[in-house]
């Protein structure tokens, strides 16, 4: 059993117990989790932009720059493919044989 699913068990657990029951129906417990909750929202935020900052001053790819370039790429390879199954030929973008310098 994994760690997530062990973890869903023992809250379920706990959940079956009535102080736990009467913990969560209290208002102040509640407000406190949400507090909590909403604290590790903001945290994750603030090392997420963090990390982007310091990723962004040694000049790497940001994790949303990567997902962006993947996308292009899988885009243009399913053009290329389409280009080839209708019987034309995918440009080259480099150098052609003419002398132009263009593909």
């Amino acid at each position: 059993m994994d760690l997530k699913q062990e973890l869903v068990n023992q809250a379920l657990k706990l959940m079956q117990d009535p102080r736990v029951m009467r913990a969560i129906q209290n208002p102040k417990v509640m407000q406190g989790l949400m507090g909590a909750i909403a604290l590790r929202a903001k945290v994750q935020k603030n090392l997420e932009s963090s990390v982007e900052r310091l990723a962004k001053g040694f000049h790497l790819a940001s994790e949303a720059e990567v997902r962006e370039l993947r996308r292009t790429v899988r885009r243009l390879e399913r053009e290329i493919e389409a280009q080839k199954k209708s019987g034309h030929e995918a440009p080259t973008g480099g150098y052609s044989s003419n002398g132009n310098g263009f593909g």
